[in-house]
């Protein structure tokens, strides 16, 4: 027997799923209802031009629309899909919910439109009974089967056809002198006021893409649909406008929004129209709206995302739809038509400009997997973006700042939710392109490493703990503005070791090492931009060495390197070899002698160690300490401390001493508070003396490794061993 394959939702065609919607919703309330009146109030000449205008918006996005879903797949929830797969979750759910208002409130203003068009034919009946009973019945449809719908909306279109032949073959065109008196505006009503009464028209595009789930081909049936259903459309409203000045005085136009009824060939059948358009166009809109509520849901962008995101049996999105369909009455209970009109306006704007904001993005970073298959030059959906942007506030300004108020909102209360990211997006590459861009003109402009020195510290590790212990001083030396590049060295030969791997085995080490991008992240969550790389190297010193010299040719490359363990465990010829190496890569040392009894104490006291030679050489440039007091004043900030600097000299030179210090202080913008030792005794015995303090910074180089290491071999301190890159300067 064999077995019964499983049932699959039955896919629509261009035709039937994006002509077809996008033409009812656009040829509608506006054409049939309103657009008699915008031509008595503004004239010909102005309406052509509101037309052109919105319609040059709508088209714009309409292109835009059409080249990236030739080359993204589409899923439910068409343009909230499209944004989101192009500058992730937030930007697409700060979108998509106005955008899903925005079709629930759109099936609000068809629904008043439809009752304006039964009470010309039963006048006794009382709207609220008439919307609420749409209501129910668009539910009823688009709760059981989309199939419905769509048959519907055909059958529709053609009675819609069949009424424009009607307008047109009837009694305009044949009143010329009529054309003087509708061509010129009144003044009465704002030219954007009337614009953003009519742009509702032009937003029917959203009505097809928003079936994208249910395509058989989005990529291909999208732009065919959307296309020509704006093309058309378009010259039908500027055909419309022409009959309407030829046919009605101004007078009439403005008094009667059934004008058009009573100047066709066979009135009834343009009655039938309007009451097909604005009820296809409501059912249309109701198809899409549950299934955009859905959408975000199943992304977790709204409230009660669960609840929201289960579909039925046959993939119907049944309490989205329940949900709709409760706002829907709220609203018919609380609007009226134009009034929502210009709600609309604002939403449907703000989803034009991030559709083509994105689109912009997507062209101008010139990525390789951004193929369309229609492709559109950038100024298109640039042009679309400002466009949404400064009509939204030549409508109205403030109604413009509250949709962007709405918007960031949105986005904001996002961002901090953290959503999971399923699919990735083009944020990143933006972002990177504007890294390299920057990176270019960084070459091309004049070294200014002193003026900008932040720090940049790479510090190798061969087990995690070693980076656990450390990260609180290394936060202190990088927060804010610094960076970490953590090096995991993975040693290969079972016969070497390195100085902070305390015995373990490679299996051991290589078991730690695993955790070190987990680790990283975290550190990242702390507010520091932290990344890892993992090294496999024979030698420690060897691969520490290579990695400087492979990194020193990065634009952004480190410019310390930090040493998280007591200098004695090292030899003397590998502290060489770093320090040549790491001076030649123009990049600073830090060797971390922490004591292990005190660590880093209350993490306030900082003394910093000056050797008395300074004295004699140039202030300005000769100095081998400027790292050394870089880093003391990052600590004190961070800390909040107190520091203290300290100088050994002879009784001769002690003045001269306490002169450089207290200039020292002065020219390189110390706190005040900086306090200042002079000695006439020697290093050892004045640092055996001197308070405990929590750390203390010492400047050292390849040439003071001896001295460095029997000072930290007999004082019980925490060190900071500090060599200059030569790229910092403390007067800066």
């Amino acid at each position: 027997m064999k077995k019964e394959k499983e049932k699959k939702p039955k896919k629509i065609g261009a035709f039937k799923g994006v002509f077809v919607p996008t033409f009812l919703s656009i040829i509608g309330v506006i054409l049939y209802l309103r657009l008699g009146y915008i031509v008595g109030t503004a004239g010909l000449f102005y309406t052509i031009v509101l037309i052109l205008l919105a319609s040059s918006v709508s088209f714009s996005t309409g292109l835009s629309l059409s080249s990236i879903t030739s080359t993204i797949k589409l899923g439910a929830g068409g343009a909230y899909s499209l944004v989101s797969k192009t500058l992730g979750l937030e930007v697409g759910g700060s979108v998509g919910i106005p955008l899903a208002l925005a079709q629930i409130f759109s099936v609000v203003f068809y629904i008043f439109g439809f009752s304006e068009g039964w009470a010309y034919i039963f006048p006794t009946h009382p709207q609220i009974a008439v919307v609420f009973a749409v209501a129910v019945l668009l539910f009823l449809l688009s709760f059981f089967r989309i199939t419905v719908a769509i048959i519907a909306q055909v059958v529709v279109f053609g009675i819609v056809v069949l009424s424009l032949f009607s307008v047109y073959a009837g009694a305009g065109w044949i009143h010329p002198e009529i054309i003087t008196t509708a061509s010129s505006h009144s003044g009465s009503i704002p030219f954007w006021a009337l614009f953003a009464l009519f742009f509702p028209a032009v937003t029917g595009l959203m009505s097809g893409v928003g079936l994208s789930g249910d395509l058989s081909d989005p990529k291909r049936q999208i732009p065919k649909g959307v296309i020509w259903a704006i093309s058309v459309t378009t010259v039908i409203y500027i055909l419309t406008a022409l009959w309407f000045s030829r046919t009605g005085s101004a007078q009439e136009l403005v008094s009667n929004n059934l004008f058009i009824v009573e100047k066709s060939l066979y009135g009834p059948i343009v009655l039938l129209g309007i009451l097909a358009a604005t009820f296809s166009s409501a059912l249309a809109t109701f198809v899409a709206a549950p299934r955009l509520i859905q959408a975000l849901g199943e992304t977790s962008i709204v409230p009660f995302s669960s609840f929201f995101a289960k579909k039925s049996d046959n993939d119907e999105p049944r309490r989205a739809t329940v949900f709709v369909i409760l706002i829907i009455i709220t609203s018919l209970a609380l609007g009226s038509l134009d009034s929502i009109a210009s709600l609309l306006t604002m939403f449907f704007l703000i989803t034009y400009a991030i559709i083509n904001i994105s689109v912009f993005t997507e062209i101008a970073l010139g990525l390789v997997s951004f193929r369309p298959t229609f492709r559109i030059p950038k100024v298109i959906p640039l042009y679309g973006f400002l466009g949404s942007v400064i009509f939204m506030f030549l409508i109205n300004p403030i109604s413009g700042f509250v949709a962007l108020i709405f918007l960031f909102t949105v986005y904001f209360w996002l961002l901090k939710r953290k959503l999971p990211q399923k699919e990735g997006d083009v944020r990143s590459g933006f972002f990177i392109s504007i890294a390299e861009w920057a990176a270019k003109k960084i070459i091309q402009l004049p070294e200014s490493a002193q003026h900008i020195w932040k720090p940049n510290i790479l510090i190798p590790v061969v087990i995690t703990r070693t980076l656990l212990g450390n990260f609180p001083l290394i936060k202190a030396l990088a927060f804010p503005n610094g960076t970490m590049t953590v090096l995991g060295v993975n040693m290969l030969k079972k016969e070497e070791t390195a100085p902070d791997s305390h015995d373990l085995t490679k299996e051991e080490i290589e078991e730690e090492l695993k955790e070190l991008p987990d680790l990283v992240n975290k550190f990242g969550d702390e507010g520091i931009f932290t990344s890892s790389s993992i090294v496999d190297v024979d030698d420690y010193t060897d691969g520490i060495c290579i990695s400087l010299e492979a990194m020193e040719s990065q634009v952004f490359h480190p410019n310390i390197l930090f040493l998280p363990f007591k200098a004695e465990r090292l030899s003397r010829p590998d502290l060489r070899k770093i320090y040549q190496t790491a001076r030649k890569q123009n990049v600073g040392t830090i060797i971390f002698d922490r004591d292990e009894d005190i660590g880093l104490g209350s993490e306030e006291d900082i003394h910093v160690w000056l050797n008395d030679k300074v004295i004699d050489a140039e202030f300005y440039d000769d100095r081998d300490f400027d790292l050394a007091m870089l880093i003391a004043y990052k600590l004190y900030r961070n800390w909040t401390g107190k520091v203290t600097l300290w100088m050994c000299t002879s009784e001769e030179r002690k003045e001269s001493a306490h002169y450089y210090l207290r200039k020292l202080v002065y020219e390189s913008r110390f706190p005040s508070n900086t306090k200042i030792n002079v000695s006439t005794d020697s290093l050892k015995k004045t640092m055996s003396d001197a308070p405990q303090g929590d750390i203390h910074i010492m400047p050292a180089s390849e040439e003071l490794v001896d001295l460095m290491l029997d000072i930290a071999k007999v004082q019980n301190k925490s060190f900071l061993f500090v060599s200059d890159s030569t790229q910092e300067s403390v007067l800066a």
